[in-house]
């Protein structure tokens, strides 16, 4: 049965009650005998013992079953270490069942068997057991109701509501320090109000004192010293946060690091004092809980980590699974400030996670963490003057399982608790373009994304020949501007790595053919050599083009897209297209091996010209070359945007030889002074950046020599 007391035994409860308070206290003068979860102990009732104490030692939040069987008429009765009653029930036939019980603070709790009615005084043996619960099991009560779902098992166990403490001097907060700096206090309750300067007063009777060094006109380093009080009467029980920030101003006279102190007092009974030391635009976090009997404990403090990292004790929680369109509860206290959740995503996925807020004071954070355990997205605020966090639509990069880690401000040094619900929405959406919501809107936005330490390059080439790139990340004639350039040298990105290149919003660029490159430039140490990016390209808010694809060190991926007269887009192919140090021609393979038979048979010293066009991206010439020959090949744009290259083919069909760019002065083509290996007929492939997947276009001129 649960801990709810049934009617015809309830006269006999409150002498029930005032027995085992003192059952309770002889008990704890006794050697007690220690349940363990999971372990069945046996016990015996008569005239001369009519009652058993049993102990175990619990933790705030801890969610309990206790069983008993035995005879009708035996009762359980679950105490704190002061006797208060927790929990009980009385057996209706032979087994009595607490179950769902949270413990409502760290410390000793009692168990008591015994009998009531005419149960009393006779001799029964029992077997009790002890086991700890997570939040999805019901109690026998609720098998009528509809089960769990997996999705549902992460309940609000473990918050307490705030209560209320009725006190003879308040509470009091006083920060501290001993210099000019401008240094800020504020102080959350429990029930969600902030009281700082900009919110002298809060709801539940706090009052914010003066705003010391507030803009450095008037300043004093005289042990300047604000203040958040609680006046004497009621005030909030629960967990209050305590942030100090260190915010310079132009005018401030120091930007040094700052040591202070804060002091609370709560009801004359002093909290240990939180001592730190800030740097500009840091934020320090503290706590301290006040409980419903006046005590106090601290909490833990520290400067706050920006950008948030994964605590090891939110990686150590096993995730529950959680479905799209289906929210989950939780709640987040001191205790547990973590819970976690697991879903599978395919790379291209477009997927947005909001967590609530719902109760209690919580100021919510979500981070979510990619298949290899990397930090790829995080949230505190969704919006100015929104608490409440959110994650929209995020491109996903990796294949696998991904975890939402619902957490707070501050983690586990923050002082915020209440219940929440996360809801994950999206799925597979073919057609989404995803947001970045730090980075500017454009009319025209490509995208990259990945999930390593590794740099890679994200160059957009416009249909005037212009390159945005890191090295040139403005093209003033177009208005095309790098916004985003995640790990360039090496650089530790915040989170996923990003690249993004836009055309502000208000008009489509010029139409024209446009090529969009990326370079695996760096591994920068990372372990893993292969790289998978996912590359979007999004026109008007409308998902163009969306590439997934995987890199090794130094080689290039190369795409398209097109803007129409008629504002229209269109996606091209994409292919890989070598390394940096050597191009790759197999991609013209299947249309060049047709045209030998036809092609061109040119002699040392002739000169010969061509085009290069979207629908003709090479031209195929011959020579005859004997063993040790060296050959000379030079490949010269003309006009255009051509950024020619030239591949060499030996008589079995094998690249040889091949050059994108002479020098570094230049994109003309030069293959020069190369060793002919055999007796036979070569092939010239004349072409352009990317071959199949290329979009420059112009005239050249070729010119073969021998020596």
């Amino acid at each position: 049965m649960s801990s709810q007391i049934l009617k015809p035994k309830l006269r006999l409860w409150l002498p029930l009650v005032l027995m085992v308070v003192l059952v309770v206290g002889l008990v704890q003068a006794q050697t007690a005998r220690t349940l363990t979860p999971g372990v069945v102990m046996d016990g015996a009732l008569d005239a001369d013992n009519v009652a058993q104490v049993y102990t175990f030692d619990g933790t705030a939040g801890q969610t309990i079953k206790l069983t008993l069987t035995g005879g009708d008429g035996l009762a359980l009765l679950l105490t704190d270490a002061g006797g208060n009653p927790v929990a009980q029930g009385v057996a209706q036939g032979d087994t009595t069942s607490l179950s769902g019980v949270t413990l409502p603070q760290d410390g000793v709790y009692y168990v008591t068997v015994l009998g009531l009615g005419e149960a009393a005084g006779d001799a029964v043996t029992f077997k009790l057991s002890l086991a700890l619960e997570t939040a999805a099991e019901t109690t026998p009560e609720a098998t009528s109701t509809p089960e769990a779902t997996p999705e549902a098992t992460a309940s609000a166990a473990g918050f307490v509501p705030p209560g209320e403490l009725l006190t003879v001097t308040g509470l009091q907060v006083a920060l501290t320090w001993n210099a000019t700096a401008n240094l800020d206090l504020e102080v959350r309750d429990p029930v969600g109000g902030s009281l700082f300067f900009n919110t002298p007063t809060v709801d539940s009777g706090g009052q914010f004192g003066v705003n010391v060094n507030s803009v450095c006109a008037t300043v004093t380093a005289n042990s300047p010293t604000e203040t958040a009080t609680w006046p004497a009467g009621v005030i909030p029980t629960g967990s209050y946060e305590v942030l100090v920030y260190y915010q310079p101003l132009d005018n401030c006279p120091t930007t040094d690091p700052v040591t202070f102190t804060v002091n609370a007092t709560v009801d004359g009974t002093p909290v240990p004092a939180f001592e730190g030391t800030l740097r500009p635009n840091q934020v320090f976090i503290a706590s301290f809980k006040v409980n419903a009997d006046g005590s106090v404990n601290a909490g833990l403090s520290g400067v706050k980590v920006e950008p948030p990292v994964v605590q090891p004790a939110a990686r150590e929680i096993p995730p529950l699974p959680i479905t799209f369109g289906t929210p989950v509860t939780g709640a987040i206290v001191s205790a547990q400030p973590y819970q976690t959740y697991t879903f599978a995503g395919q790379a291209g996925d477009i997927v947005s996670v909001a967590m609530n807020a719902i109760s209690g004071s919580l100021d919510p954070q979500v981070l979510i963490l990619d298949p290899n355990g990397n930090l790829v997205a995080f949230n505190d605020d969704a919006a100015d003057g929104v608490t409440d966090s959110l994650v929209a639509n995020l491109s996903l990069v990796l294949n696998g399982s991904y975890t939402i880690v619902a957490t707070r401000y501050g983690q586990d040094i923050g002082g915020t608790e209440g219940e929440f619900n996360v809801a994950l929405s999206g799925a597979v959406t073919q057609g989404t373009a995803p947001d970045f919501p730090n980075l500017p809107n454009g009319s025209v936005e490509v995208s990259l994304q990945w999930t390593t330490a590794a740099d890679l390059q994200l160059l957009v080439r416009d249909p005037q020949g212009n390159a945005i790139f890191d090295d040139n990340p403005r093209v003033v004639a177009t208005g095309g501007q790098l916004a985003a350039d995640g790990n360039v040298n090496c650089r530790a990105s915040d989170g996923s790595p990003i690249s993004y290149i836009y055309w502000p919003e208000g008009r489509l660029p010029t139409a024209g053919a446009y090529e969009v490159e990326v370079w695996y430039q760096n591994q920068c140490n990372d372990p893993n050599p292969t790289v998978q990016f996912v590359l979007n390209v999004v026109a008007n808010g409308q998902l163009v083009q969306s590439v997934t694809q995987q890199l090794q060190p130094t080689e290039r991926y190369l795409t398209s897209f097109f803007i129409n007269t008629d504002a229209t887009i269109a996606g091209g192919e994409g292919g890989i297209i070598g390394t940096s140090l050597r191009p790759d021609s197999s991609s013209l393979a299947a249309d060049y091996v047709p045209q030998i038979e036809t092609a061109r048979v040119l002699t040392s010293g002739e000169t010969v010209t061509g085009s290069i066009r979207l629908n003709q991206k090479f031209g195929v010439y011959l020579f005859d070359g004997d063993a040790g020959d060296v050959v000379t090949i030079s490949m010269e744009g003309l006009n255009g945007t051509l950024d020619p290259v030239l591949f060499l083919i030996d008589p079995n069909n094998v690249q040889i030889a091949q050059n994108d760019d002479a020098n570094q002065d230049t994109t003309n083509a030069l293959i020069s002074e190369f060793t002919l290996p055999e007796d036979g007929r070569y092939i010239i492939i004349a072409t352009h950046f990317g071959a199949r997947y290329g979009v420059t276009t112009g005239d050249y001129r070729l010119t073969l020599r021998l020596n």
